[in-house]
């Protein structure tokens, strides 16, 4: 996927929840949900950086940096609200709305992969999502590495083995029978 694919996706999905919180008049609590995702990302970050032995406090600073970026966005989106309202439109703070859940769409991604790195169980079908948006070389800074016991789990991995199984099985069988 590229990083523009990528971008639309998320974009869609900031549009869902702006418009899902507009209708439940949820504005400023939209800035407390992202606040507590970035707080999840960090410690999810951390974790994925000690369990990998991949410690980098580059990274680490590069990433709050970012993170005081995306407020100061906001702070941008606020700007213009602010700016449509003192000229008598009230926009409902659609604008800060679609700025803020861009963001939290974004950091739910980066929480579901930094939980993919360091071995939780993610279903196959966002496990291949994440993966597929991560193909660009212009992705996170590592790619998503699935711990080897966990691609038991997936049920194509599953049936080959049981059909090897009932493979060796049925030799057996016809042995005894020879």
């Amino acid at each position: 996927m590229t990083r523009l694919q990528v971008t639309g996706f998320k974009s869609i999905g900031a549009l869902v929840a702006s418009f899902a919180m507009y209708m439940l008049n949820v504005i400023n609590e939209a800035v407390v949900v992202l606040f507590f995702f970035m707080l999840l990302d960090v410690i999810t970050g951390l974790l994925r950086s000690y369990i990998t032995k991949s410690w980098d406090s580059t990274i680490g600073f590069a990433g709050v940096v970012k993170k005081l970026g995306v407020f100061v966005m906001i702070g941008m989106a606020a700007a213009i609200e602010f700016m449509v309202m003192s000229v008598g439109q009230d926009s409902h703070g659609l604008v800060l709305l679609g700025v803020t859940s861009f963001f939290i769409v974004n950091e739910g991604i980066s929480i579901l992969e930094n939980c993919a790195q360091f071995g939780l169980p993610i279903p196959a079908v966002l496990f291949n999502a994440l993966e597929k948006m991560h193909r660009d070389p212009s992705g996170k800074e590592q790619r998503l590495i699935r711990h080897p016991m966990l691609d038991r789990i997936d049920k194509k991995e599953l049936l080959k083995e049981n059909e090897a199984l009932l493979n060796k099985l049925n030799q057996k069988e016809e042995e005894k029978e020879e």
